[in-house]
C-alpha cells in the first residue's frame, strides 16, 4: 500500500513535534521556585553608590531567605536545590551571577537560622535568639563598601548578614579576602553588563520589527496568526479525532502573596496540559477566593475565562492575579458588619483557588487548592456553591 504525503502535511507534523519538545523542555511548574525567581531579578550595575540601594537589597534578601526557610521546614527542596530550580526561570542571569547570588542567599539563610532569627511562622526578625550574640540585633551590610566599588553596591551577591556589633564603622583598607571577593564581584558586573547589552540588542530588534509591522511572536518565532494557522491545520489533519473530548490535566498553585514587588496582589499559577493524541480547544475558568476576617465567609476575589487552542501534547501556563489587597477590605468588613472603630484590627485573607476546564460545554478537568473547593468543581460537585458567592 502506498501513501502520498504532501510537503505541507510533513511541515505541520515537524512543527508540531518541535513545539511539543519546546513545551516539555520548559521549567516544570514549581510554585516555590517560580516565586523565588521573582526575588532574583538582576540589577543593572550602578555608576554611583546610593545608600537606599542597600535597604532595597535587604528587603529582597529577607524575602528570599524566608522562602528558602519555608521550603526547608516544609519538607520541600533545601535552599541549594530551590535556588537551582529558581534560576531555571531566570535565563537573564549568567552562570557566574547565579553562583555568587546563590552563595549570598545560602550564607544569609544559614546565619539567620544559626542565630534563631526566624519565628514560629518562618518570618525573619532582627533580634538574635541563639548564639553568643543573643539579645542583640542583626544588620545587612555590603561586603565591598559602595564607596569603594559603586558598580557592586546594588548587587544582591554583595550583601551579608552580621550581628550589629560587627558592622563596619568606617571604610578601611580591604584584607586579602575582600580583595579576592571584589575581583569576583567585578566578574559578575562584567557578565551582567554583557547580558544587559545582549538584552538591549534583542529589545531594539523587537522595536525594529514593530516599526515594520511585524506581529508578536512566541518562543518559536511564530506570530499568533501563524500559531492559529498551525493549530487549524493540525485540527484538519486530525479529522474527527479533534471533535473528541480531550484528556486534559490541570494544575494550580498560589505562587505569590502581596508585596511591593507584585503591587500588593496575590498570584496563582495554572498549567493546562493537553495530553491527548489530537489538538483541541478548551475553556479554562479560574476562580480566586477570599474569606472574611470575622464571619469566615467565602467571596470571589477574581474570576477569569481563558480560551486555549492546544496542539497535541501542548501545555499552557497562566498567571492569574487578584486586585490589590486593600481593595477588598471595605467590602469584606461591610459584609461582616465590622464597626469602623474596629476595622484596623481586621485584615484581608486569601483563601484559595478553583479551576474548571470545559470542552464543548462539558467539564473535562478540574482542580482546587483544598478538598472543599475541589468538591464544588469536580464532576458531580455542586458548582452553585461557587457561582453564588458574592463578588467583592
Amino acid at each position: 500500500m502506498k501513501f502520498n504525503v504532501s510537503l505541507s502535511v510533513l511541515l505541520i507534523l515537524f512543527i508540531a513535534l518541535i513545539s511539543s519538545v519546546g513545551v516539555h523542555s520548559a521549567p516544570k511548574l514549581d510554585p516555590a521556585a517560580k516565586a523565588l525567581a521573582r526575588c532574583l531579578v538582576p540589577s543593572r550595575p550602578t555608576d554611583k553608590f546610593n545608600p537606599a540601594d542597600t535597604e532595597k537589597l535587604s528587603l529582597r534578601m529577607i524575602t528570599a531567605i524566608e522562602m528558602a526557610h519555608s521550603s526547608y521546614r516544609g519538607n520541600g527542596p533545601g535552599p541549594e536545590s530551590l535556588l537551582d530550580k529558581a534560576f531555571e526561570f531566570r535565563p537573564d542571569v549568567g552562570p557566574w551571577e547565579r553562583l555568587m547570588v546563590s552563595r549570598a542567599v545560602i550564607n544569609a539563610w544559614s546565619e539567620a537560622s544559626a542565630m534563631g532569627l526566624f519565628d514560629k511562622d518562618g518570618k525573619f526578625g532582627e533580634r538574635i535568639y541563639k548564639g553568643r550574640h543573643e539579645g542583640s540585633r542583626v544588620v545587612f551590610e555590603l561586603i565591598i563598601p559602595g564607596e569603594a566599588y559603586p558598580p557592586g553596591s546594588n548587587q544582591l551577591a554583595n550583601l551579608r548578614l552580621i550581628p550589629d556589633s560587627k558592622k563596619r564603622t568606617k571604610v578601611k583598607e580591604p584584607d586579602h579576602r575582600e580583595v579576592a571577593f571584589q575581583e569576583q564581584l567585578a566578574k559578575l558586573v562584567n557578565e551582567r553588563q554583557d547580558y544587559a547589552l545582549a538584552a538591549n540588542k534583542a529589545m531594539q530588534a523587537k522595536k525594529e520589527e514593530a516599526k515594520r509591522g511585524a506581529p508578536a511572536a512566541n518562543t518559536l518565532g511564530q506570530s499568533q496568526k501563524e500559531q492559529d494557522k498551525i493549530w487549524e491545520e493540525a485540527v484538519a489533519l486530525a479529522g474527527d479525532s479533534a471533535k473528541m473530548p480531550p484528556n486534559i490535566r490541570v494544575q494550580g498553585a498560589k505562587e505569590a502573596s502581596p508585596s511591593k514587588m507584585n503591587r500588593n496582589r496575590w498570584r496563582v499559577g495554572a498549567r493546562v496540559h493537553n495530553s491527548s493524541s489530537h489538538p483541541t480547544e478548551v475553556k479554562a475558568e479560574i476562580w480566586l477566593l477570599g474569606i472574611t476576617d470575622r464571619k469566615r465567609d467565602y467571596y470571589v476575589m477574581s474570576r477569569s475565562e481563558h480560551t486555549l487552542k492546544l496542539r497535541q501534547g501542548e501545555a499552557r501556563d497562566l498567571d492569574i492575579f487578584t486586585r490589590a489587597e486593600n481593595s477588598y477590605k471595605n467590602k469584606a468588613d461591610d459584609h461582616d458588619g465590622v464597626p469602623k472603630k474596629e476595622r484596623k484590627r481586621t485584615k484581608v485573607n486569601y483563601h484559595g483557588f478553583a479551576i474548571r476546564v470545559f470542552f464543548d460545554g462539558d467539564l473535562v478537568a478540574s482542580t482546587a487548592s483544598n478538598a472543599r473547593l475541589a468538591s464544588w468543581v469536580s464532576p458531580g460537585g455542586d458548582a452553585s456553591e461557587l457561582t453564588q458567592l458574592p463578588k467583592f
